[in-house]
């Protein structure tokens, strides 16, 4: 491992650490003292590659807004598609990383915590999936394979649900995740087959 991977891969375990913390205990209610303990550092080491608690926060939420534009970068043949193409991909990685799941959690608290200081909650409530979903949602109703309804109403029923079964798998890791077909079946038009 070079050296540059050795730092990339010591930056990734503090902020696991944090991560963990933050959900666990909120942003004020974790130290740095226990985050340099969790990521099995020095407290010194830890300021080195964060000067500041509030620096590894932004940095996380950061990490979480890249997460959250995933879906924008998604190419479906239709509405349905789009959402059975994003929670597989989603459900995959998030068996394959943690991480991923607990983020969902820190970004829902993030956004409406009153411990996360202003500027950073802005930060996290700047992209919206569920108003870029209802577009998804309106292409699928225009082909016919996501049923009738308020676009936005079915966009929120479908990221409420991804944000509840997040949740779960991050405090539950050995709770299967469900079907990805039985999450979007929610949206599919009974009418048509696909």
């Amino acid at each position: 491992m070079t050296r540059k991977e050795q730092k990339e891969a010591r930056k990734i375990q503090i902020m696991q650490a944090a991560l963990d913390l933050f959900v666990e205990r909120g942003y004020y209610g974790t130290k740095t003292s226990q985050i340099s303990r969790r990521a099995g550092i020095s407290e010194g080491l830890l300021f080195h590659y964060f000067p500041a608690k509030e620096i590894l926060l932004e940095e996380l939420v950061n990490t979480g807004l890249e997460g959250m534009r995933m879906p924008m970068l998604f190419k479906a043949e239709n509405g349905l598609d789009f959402f059975n193409q994003f929670t597989k991909m989603l459900f995959r990685e998030a068996e394959k990383n943690p991480f991923i799941a607990k983020m969902f959690v820190f970004m829902g608290h993030v956004v409406q915590a009153g411990d996360i200081p202003e500027k950073l909650r802005k930060l996290a409530a700047s992209v919206d999936t569920v108003v870029f979903c209802k577009n998804w949602v309106e292409a699928g109703q225009k082909d016919g394979s996501i049923r009738k309804g308020n676009a936005l109403s079915l966009s929120n029923m479908y990221w409420c649900a991804i944000h509840g079964i997040m949740e779960q798998y991050a405090f539950r890791p050995g709770m299967p995740l469900p079907e990805p077909e039985w999450v979007t079946g929610m949206m599919r038009n009974d009418r048509e087959q696909f």
